[in-house]
């Protein structure tokens, strides 16, 4: 692939572009996740052109994880947002329901978080 020509899109994470998704335990909001996906170069083979997502935890108390990617072929945070779940890393065990926000809350939300990355 040449530098001119554009960058491979993959339909897959589209739901993830800018993107902001409530995280909740028990039926009760947890936090927020804002995702951007954002251009990369795969591995093994350096100069292979792909995508990757950023994502980023905000707790309603203001603090805020440390950005983190994930990125395929496998995906593993993209296909449990998919199925509805998120799983912290750092917290073993912690898994909460995630669901994406949209319209005007989707908005203030990612205004008040920022993006991950």
């Amino acid at each position: 692939m040449r530098a001119a020509e554009p960058w491979p899109r993959d339909p897959r994470l589209d739901p993830f572009r800018d993107a902001v998704w409530e995280l909740s335990r028990g039926g009760r909001v947890a936090g927020y996740l804002t995702c951007r996906v954002v251009p990369s170069r795969a591995l093994p083979l350096f100069w292979e052109r792909a995508e990757s997502v950023w994502y980023r935890v905000a707790w309603p108390d203001g603090r805020r994880e440390r950005p983190r990617e994930d990125h395929g072929p496998h995906w593993p945070v993209v296909g449990d947002l998919e199925r509805g779940r998120f799983a912290l890393e750092d917290i073993a065990g912690t898994v909460f329901d995630a669901r994406p926000v949209t319209g005007a809350v989707r908005d203030a939300l990612w205004h008040k978080y920022g993006r991950p990355a």
